[in-house]
């Protein structure tokens, strides 16, 4: 069984990311964005494919529910940090489906697992 291409996977992103935004975000940002996310899933995809071969299936094409995964929170919240700066926060918030007190306690959690 082929693998979906890195731009499959990108699409599958995108769109689900342009629903939850409403247009309230830039295409431009939005995509790149989603080019960030898409490369790291092909590549951990690619690796687990190796890894676990009898899971051939399961990473064949990109699966919706890996977009809830932690580590794609910190990807959407680390990228608007870069470009956004201090405004990170609202468009963060609006694409994770976060209030104000659930980004920041996401924001917590992950420094705390990185101090582990």
């Amino acid at each position: 069984m082929n693998m979906d291409s890195r731009d499959n996977f990108k699409q599958t992103i995108f769109t689900y990311y342009k629903n939850i935004s409403a247009d309230l975000i830039p295409l431009t940002l939005l995509s790149s964005l989603c080019d960030k996310i898409a490369d790291y899933y092909y590549d951990q995809y690619t690796r687990f494919r190796q890894q676990y071969p009898k899971s051939t299936k399961r990473y064949s094409a990109f699966q919706l529910k890996d977009i809830d995964h932690p580590q794609t929170k910190k990807i959407v919240v680390d990228f608007f940090k870069n470009e956004l700066g201090t405004k990170y926060r609202d468009n963060s918030k609006l694409l994770l489906g976060m209030t104000d007190k659930e980004l920041e306690d996401f924001e917590q959690w992950w420094y705390d697992f990185e101090r582990l």
